[in-house]
């Protein structure tokens, strides 16, 4: 089957407590997620019936058989990527670094759960065009036009989302060699032109540095070499 064309999905709702046709629209149209295919991910979504993940890549939208994070750290392991077991590690050390619900990041996207991350959604939040409270509930709109109802609070989305754009600017002050900004956070990561980005440009997060620059690189290989360590010298060997 060839990949769906990319294109708006705004006559598109997900939601995870029923099966409409917009479900059956993915199931039966996406094809099979290729961990080899390079682009942004916006959205890893858990497919209703538990057998797998609706992945949106460049906005195409593709099914993988994995759950979430499985999904989510072989797409990082295929392309020698951030593992996410350092990256929850080396937040934990790291006050200004979310220690739950922690993001992972590389040089050109963010994702974060919403709930315990091994079968959460998990969004790229610029991709988020806008979001309104709903109840219990938060009704998003992506970039693409996808709509989404998600069991999350909207203050509680938009203290997510402005840590995981934190922590995608730590990353990129530390790793880019090509990137060099002078400024706050988001010197480093551009918002989109959304309501909701306005609604995270005037996040406190966001206006000033609470780590110094390497800090996060030097403690995520630090993790590294210990993991390692461990794995060559393990004294049960």
């Amino acid at each position: 089957m060839k990949p769906m064309e990319r294109k708006t999905l705004n006559d598109k709702v997900l939601s995870d407590v029923k099966l409409p046709e917009d479900w059956q629209y993915f199931l039966t149209s996406a094809s099979a997620f290729s961990y080899w295919q390079l682009g942004v991910i916006s959205l890893v979504y858990p497919l209703p019936n538990g057998q797998g993940t609706l992945v949106l890549l460049d906005d195409v939208p593709y099914l993988a058989e994995e759950k979430p994070l499985e999904m989510v750290e072989m797409f990082f392991e295929a392309h020698r990527l951030i593992d996410y077991t350092l990256m929850r590690q080396t937040c934990q050390l790291l006050p200004a670094l979310p220690s739950n619900k922690v993001p992972i990041v590389n040089a050109h996207f963010a994702l974060f759960p919403i709930e315990a991350p091994e079968n959460s959604v998990w969004l790229n939040p610029l991709s988020i065009a806008t979001v309104q409270s709903q109840a219990s509930d938060s009704l998003l709109e992506l970039t693409n036009g996808l709509s989404l109802e998600l069991p999350i609070h909207r203050k509680t989305l938009l203290r997510l989302s402005s840590r995981a754009v934190y922590t995608l600017a730590t990353y990129r002050q530390d790793y880019s060699a090509l990137l060099q900004a002078e400024g706050p956070p988001l010197s480093y990561v551009p918002l989109q032109d959304t309501p909701f980005g306005s609604l995270l440009s005037k996040q406190e997060l966001l206006q000033q540095w609470l780590l110094t620059p390497g800090e996060f690189f030097n403690q995520y290989k630090q993790q590294e070499y210990l993991q390692w360590y461990q794995s060559e010298f393990n004294p049960l060997d």
